[in-house]
């Protein structure tokens, strides 16, 4: 029978105050037999608690080492009881553990589904696995007076987690750079004598020299606020239903925010949005709930709530209940709740409320807005942990409740309260626009205030950074850049962890994709290094100027060839270098992977000096120090936490490239530091919504160029496709730049045989004001990839081209187009593509000119035979020839057809003439014969008179009638 051992006072010492304060303990029992701790600690902390027998969350990697299934666990019983290892005291303990506690098991991935549970104890197993987003999530589950136990087994000694290779080394090692050095580990172990809360154990409970030297008593730091908590209960008793719901708040930040919610309730005006922001464990999911029970007491009849997972509703449902507990609805008579079973959990994710008339409150998921056509009430909780373009979607002309963490573990809590509360608080500063209320809860509620294992969580993940107010800012100009030591920086060194908070300071305000696995990323993968912007140092100075900009980057590429072309093949590519392997795989050009370069992975600028050339001025150093533009020498000195540009050699490197969520902002930002779009990926990134973007810095690589034409060329097809949703400026930036643009030949043979004469025709009677759009639809997407493919110059303006783009290859109507531009009427979007046919018409016409005209007067123009073409003027000679040739055979033809003209001559003498002589300018009468009777009648010819005379004719004819 083993002996029972006399545990040190001070882990009853923790677990007792904890329970009393209601704060929170830490205990990391270190060796092979640390699980079986976890039974005894249990049992300590359920004899303080006075309450139930405290709940259990157990997260672990893969294998428990244990089975959950009652038949199972018998029956492994049996077998250790046949073979002979059955030990009483141990096995029998752990197995009555298990069966008389609610324990919850998960696994680390996902962790994500306990947002908004609480328990009474939290287990971790399997330390290697562990992240500081798993950290984040699963401590802040645990309540005021709850234990957090670390259970260590996989090392026999605390030291050796200095060296341990933790499950997320394997992703931060590339081909280049495979040498991980765990930082964050002895960072980890080095905070845990800072927390006055924590205990590092061995697997015999005995205490290491880690742990605090000794428990601070607890402080009530806000007992003025529960005073006050108090009087506003007693004000709102009278007043339902708000008195009664006020009566279940725990703290006064709590009870006003619920007022509110209130009011704008009682209102109805469905036109407004409230926003609730606070770090975890602060109460935001109980006053939605409550909130929620307190709508459908004002009637409300669809009312919508939403989550990540319906399992992170648990809370707040719990407090719809409590609310409808005190407003006097009783389950089963007034209402009915349905659950189901997803992912074997029993969730709430209905209630049917049938008292007064069909009311319901019902859960959706977030990619679900099509089902809110009817809603009256929308909330959604834990909205940083919902992607942006999602939550986006889910805003419409009902009233929304939203909430979200901060200072957490959400990667996009930040995106959150930068992007989206910025738009709103302009949609709401416009005419008609939506009114915006912003909440905050700061006391918690989970764990009273001053709780040390908050305040050391705190300070380990940077999770409480708040940005500093720097007076006066130094010309960019005057700014140096320098490397961190990430040596020195995680040291764990009061000035170091000053500086570092500084830098994580930047990262919170400034970039809104951070996560506390960010921490662990930087200070452990060998490729990544750090540089800061500072202003000028003064050398008397104690202490170091403000972080003006950040820059963090990875080496990358130095890949073997013959790995590239294997991985091709197959279809794959390996962890790390980003921008070689996508490349390598969008280009299929194996030779690129050889190269090395460095990816700027983010560039964080202090939010006080943001749009102020700090950031391009950062750019260009790091620029110019890796193309050999600053004269460096080598640093002596390893231990400094800063190293100048010019004390280090700089890194042969042939490209700079960054990989980044595209906007309009970020764009042209990087465009301006001379910086070429390579790649565009086509499906947009699950938590922002944004497509992912590489651009390549121009050092007149050759092959930048050849990229940069393919991939215009390559976008301008997708944007039919999922590039639709585009902004037509955005994709006009990514691609005036590709060279392509008015280089359009001279002649038509480029696009002759794409547009027709009967396509021209359309165009030219479209032009022409003769037909209506629609009949030349058709050739939109026609004439633009011309234009874009560099087949045809018509010099548009950007304005003109980006209307093009959005009608001609992302298939926009002209009303969806027009939505694009706000300052532009419908009408004047119709007149700028009208004036952009004419232009089309206009250098078609143009180039069918042109080529007519070479033909007339190129002099080396050819034959069929060979022979030189005939000049034009021997082409007119000869043309006068043949005309007067047959001038001549007509006027034969005609004599012949007459006969001879004697008979028609005109008959006179010399007497005739009246002797009269002949000049040149002389004008003389001609007489003739008129017939008339037989006789000969003589006129003369300006005088009128007619003289009477026998015809000699007359006679003849005459003869002849008698002899007929």
């Amino acid at each position: 029978m083993v002996q029972s051992k006399k545990l040190d006072s001070r882990i009853h010492k923790i677990i007792q105050e904890s329970v009393k304060s209601g704060h929170r303990g830490l205990f990391a029992v270190v060796g092979e037999r640390a699980r079986d701790q976890v039974v005894i600690l249990h049992h300590l902390l359920s004899k303080a608690t006075i309450a139930a027998r405290p709940n259990v969350l157990w997260c672990y990697k893969n294998d428990l080492g244990f089975t959950t299934h009652k038949k199972k666990r018998m029956k492994m019983i049996k077998k250790k009881i046949k073979a002979g290892t059955l030990d009483p005291n141990k096995d029998d303990t752990f197995e009555m553990f298990i069966s008389a506690t609610e324990i919850r098991y998960l696994y680390y991935k996902e962790s994500h589904n306990i947002l908004g549970n609480t328990y009474g104890m939290c287990v971790l197993q399997d330390f290697e696995a562990v992240t500081p987003n798993v950290l984040a999530r699963t401590i802040e589950t645990v309540q005021g007076g709850g234990l957090v136990v670390m259970v260590l087994n996989s090392v026999s000694d605390v030291k050796q987690l200095y060296d341990l290779q933790m499950d997320c080394h394997d992703r931060f090692k590339t081909s280049a750079y495979h040498t991980v050095v765990p930082r964050f580990n002895k960072r980890f172990l080095l905070s845990l004598t800072d927390c006055s809360n924590c205990l590092v154990l061995t697997d015999n409970l005995e205490v290491l020299p880690f742990s605090a030297k000794n428990v601070n008593p607890p402080t009530n730091l806000r007992q003025s606020q529960h005073e006050e908590l108090g009087k506003l209960k007693d004000t709102l008793a009278d007043t339902q239903p708000v008195g009664s719901v006020v009566g279940l708040c725990k703290t006064l930040d709590q009870a006003n925010a619920l007022v509110k919610f209130v009011d704008v309730i009682s209102e109805k005006a469905l036109r407004s949005t409230i926003t609730l922001t606070a770090s975890r464990g602060r109460g935001k999911s109980a006053a939605l709930g409550l909130a929620m029970a307190t709508s459908i007491a004002f009637g409300y009849s669809n009312i919508f709530v939403t989550s990540p997972s319906p399992d992170n509703l648990k809370t707040l449902f719990e407090f719809v209940m409590k609310g409808f507990d005190v407003l006097g609805f009783q389950e089963h008579t007034d209402y009915e709740i349905i659950q189901s079973t997803e992912n074997n959990v029993k969730s709430v994710v209905r209630v049917n409320v049938y008292r007064d008339h069909r009311q319901t409150i019902q859960y959706i998921k977030p990619d679900e807005a099509g089902k809110l056509l009817q809603a009256e009430l929308l909330v959604i909780d834990e909205a940083g942990a919902i992607p942006l373009h999602l939550v986006k979607q889910m805003f419409g002309p009902y009233l929304v409740l939203l909430s979200s963490t901060v200072h957490g573990y959400e990667g996009t809590g930040r995106s959150l309260s930068i992007k989206l509360f910025d738009e709103l608080r302009t949609q709401s500063q416009k005419l008609g626009g939506k009114a915006l209320s912003e909440l905050k809860l700061e006391e918690p509620i989970r764990y009273k205030d001053g709780d040390p294992v908050e305040a050391w969580l705190n300070k380990l993940l940077c999770l409480d950074a708040s940005p500093r107010i720097i007076s006066g800012c130094p010309i960019p100009a005057d700014c140096s850049l320098y490397f961190v030591n990430k040596d020195v920086l995680f040291s764990y060194h009061k000035a170091s962890e000053a500086f570092l908070h500084r830098i994580m300071t930047l990262y919170v305000s400034s970039h809104y994709k951070n996560s506390p696995n960010d921490l662990q990323l930087l200070s452990d993968a060998p490729a990544h290094q750090l540089l800061v912007l500072l202003g000028p140092i003064d050398p008397e100075s104690a202490s170091l100027p403000e972080v003006l900009c950040v820059v963090q980057v990875c080496f990358e590429g130095q890949i073997n060839k013959a790995i590239v072309m294997a991985e091709l093949e197959k279809g794959h590519r390996s962890a790390g270098d980003l921008i070689p392997w996508t490349l390598c795989q969008q280009f299929q050009d194996p030779n690129f992977g050889e190269l090395s370069g460095v990816r700027v992975v983010r560039i964080a600028t202090h939010p006080d000096f943001q749009s102020m050339g700090y950031g391009k001025h950062a750019i260009n150093l790091l620029s110019q120090y890796y193309q050999g533009k600053i004269a460096t020498s080598e640093s002596k000195d390893d231990q400094t936490l800063l190293v100048s540009l010019n004390e280090r050699t700089p890194e042969s490197i042939d490209y700079i490239g960054v990989s980044y969520g595209i906007t309009p902002q970020l764009l042209r930002f990087w465009k301006r530091q001379k910086f070429q779009s390579v790649y565009l990926r086509q499906t947009p990134n699950d938590i922002t919504g944004e497509h992912t973007c590489i651009m390549v810095q121009s050092w007149g690589q050759s092959w930048l160029d050849e990229y940069h034409s393919d991939f215009s060329c390559r976008l301008l097809n997708l944007l039919g496709y999922e590039f639709r949703k585009l902004p037509p400026q955005m994709v006009l930036n990514l691609v005036n730049s590709s060279g392509v643009l008015n280089t359009a030949p001279a002649g038509s043979e480029s696009w002759s045989g794409v547009v027709s004469k009967y396509d021209f025709r359309r165009l030219k009677s479209y032009t022409d004001n003769l037909t209506d759009y629609h009949i030349i639809l058709d050739l939109v997407p026609t004439v633009t990839k011309l234009y874009f493919g560099g087949k045809i110059n018509l010099n548009l303006s950007p304005l003109q081209s980006s209307i093009l783009i959005s009608l001609g290859l992302q298939y926009r109507s002209v009303d969806q187009t027009s939505t694009l531009y706000p300052e532009l009427e419908t009408s004047q979007i119709m007149g700028i593509f009208k004036k952009i046919m004419k232009k089309t018409v206009t250098h078609m016409e143009e180039a069918w000119k042109a080529e007519i005209s070479s033909e007339m007067i190129t002099p080396t123009s050819k034959v069929p035979n060979g022979a030189p073409l005939s000049t034009l003027a021997e082409e007119l000679n000869k043309a006068e020839e043949e005309f007067k040739a047959k001038e001549k055979e007509n006027r034969e033809r005609v004599k012949d057809l007459i006969g001879h003209d004697d008979e028609f001559a005109i008959k006179m003498d010399d007497g005739d003439m009246g002797g009269v002589a002949l000049s040149g300018n002389t004008i003389i009468s001609v007489k003739r014969t008129v017939k008339a009777n037989g006789d000969a009648m003589l006129e003369e010819e300006g005088t009128g008179k007619k003289k009477k005379r026998k015809s000699e004719g007359g006679e003849k004819v005459k003869k002849r009638k008698a002899k007929l």
